[in-house]
């Protein structure tokens, strides 16, 4: 599987958290920051750190952020600059923005120019976002314990088509499936279909997958990891 790769623009405590925590998970980490002294402090702890001003067009295309596998806009002061590196970002081409609300009119607006990936700045929040992009499918996690959560995950291709009992999650996975909810295609935000989306209940051994399914699972970190590698 390649390595993924994600830049981080803004390298204060949830930016800097965030991308020490995609590197430590194996990814390629590009951090970005008009503060040298940030740049410095961080180079050693992810792939590459590059001191440049994000609002500047040109020295952003310079770094080919178009092949990427998401950008995190973390700027924390003042929200023109965000605002400004976004809009970059978009006329680049790409593929996935994150971005740091700082304000309801910091979020207002980004939500105007179509992002929805929007974070609150909280050092928990790094963690909880990393494990999301390094991990393919993963929707949203929620633990329970300090060994068991929740794992909300898109349906693996293998099993379209195949019902509950014969997708073996339970004895080849050691998961149990919790429920099902369905992905909506008129929406953007997946988190938001989840919530407004019902679910099928306590899911049928005969119940046959569908394309369209978010399979909602409870087991420990370890057989997600497993079941992810599907």
């Amino acid at each position: 599987m390649a390595t993924k790769k994600f830049c981080i623009i803004g390298l204060g405590y949830f930016g800097s958290n965030l991308a020490i925590k995609l590197t430590e998970s194996g990814a390629e980490v590009l951090a970005i920051d008009i503060d040298m002294d940030k740049i410095e402090s961080i180079s050693d702890k992810v792939t590459v750190a590059i001191q440049l001003d994000a609002t500047d067009k040109t020295a952003l295309m310079a770094q080919g952020l178009k092949d990427f596998e998401a950008v995190i806009v973390a700027i924390g002061e003042g929200f023109e600059s965000s605002i400004t590196t976004t809009a970059i970002l978009q006329e680049i081409g790409v593929k996935l923005i994150y971005n740091r609300i700082i304000s309801p009119l910091h979020e207002r607006l980004l939500t105007l120019m179509g992002i929805h990936n929007l974070l609150v700045p909280e050092a928990e929040a790094a963690e909880h976002l990393a494990k999301q992009l390094i991990t393919p499918g993963l929707i949203d996690t929620f633990p329970l314990s300090k060994k068991h959560s929740i794992f909300i995950v898109n349906i693996p291709r293998k099993f379209i088509g195949l019902s509950v009992i014969d997708s073996k999650i339970r004895p080849d996975y050691n998961l149990n499936l919790v429920t099902i909810k369905k992905y909506h295609e008129n929406t953007s935000d997946v988190k938001q279909s989840i919530l407004d989306t019902e679910s099928i209940g306590v899911p049928m051994p005969t119940y046959i997958f569908q394309d369209n399914d978010i399979l909602v699972l409870f087991g420990t970190e370890e057989d997600f990891g497993r079941f992810n590698k599907l």
